[in-house]
């Protein structure tokens, strides 16, 4: 009855923290792995550009090297002031996330890349292959079998982290159950239940992740 009740009043709410957190994270995972994987490849050993490349290794290194929450309270407070623009909360976190993630990504990609043999790229070129196909139609696929796992954890940190954009204001899962608890002043029931969904929401990328894995398995065979 407990129970019922609790889902009854605060199930609509909950959810709609859930469908938030959801829309943040998959935007914030496109930002993240179409600039990471662009990022990783040109600061490869094989795709290095002079200049371009070390410009994105220093950009990398900021990124992983200042802390995500102080990152978040640059792109809300900072940046609208310096360049004279207005930012909401979700644009803030969106930003801020994205290329975070972004440069881990990039960590990853880079890593696998240089651990591609160099016999494979000359095998390509007598080929015929140009360096685009080649990177297309050989090395992605091979790069995808041997990063998708770190991808996986990666992407998972992310829906975590999207937990400490609650600290400006975005309605998203974890704010939605702080101000229930302010409010009701009941946090035991409602910290299980945002756990339970993270949970399940893990669970969810644990699974696709699992399918994804063995398809891309067979497809490099």
């Amino acid at each position: 009855m407990v129970a019922l009740n609790f889902i009854y009043e605060y199930g609509p709410l909950l959810m709609r923290g859930v469908v938030m957190t959801i829309q943040l994270w998959l935007c914030c995972m496109v930002i993240s792995l179409c600039v990471g994987l662009v990022w990783g490849l040109l600061r490869s050993n094989a795709l290095r550009m002079a200049g371009i490349s070390n410009l994105l290794d220093v950009i990398t290194f900021v990124l992983r090297g200042v802390p995500f929450y102080v990152q978040l309270l640059i792109a809300y407070f900072v940046l609208p002031e310096f360049l004279g623009i207005n930012l909401s909360p979700f644009a803030a976190a969106l930003f801020s996330l994205g290329l975070c993630s972004a440069s881990y990504v990039s960590q990853i990609v880079r890593g696998g890349m240089n651990a591609i043999a160099q016999g494979q790229w000359e095998a390509c070129f007598v080929l015929g292959l140009t360096k685009v196909q080649t990177i297309r139609y050989v090395m992605i696929p091979h790069l995808l079998r041997t990063i998708l796992p770190m991808l996986t954890g990666e992407l998972d940190q992310l829906l975590k982290t999207t937990s400490i954009v609650s600290a400006i204001g975005v309605m998203e899962l974890t704010r939605v159950g702080m101000n229930i608890i302010a409010r009701d002043m009941n946090p035991l029931p409602v910290y299980l239940a945002v756990a339970v969904m993270y949970l399940a929401a893990s669970s969810v990328l644990t699974i696709v992740s699992g399918y994804l894995e063995r398809r891309v398995r067979y497809a490099v065979r």
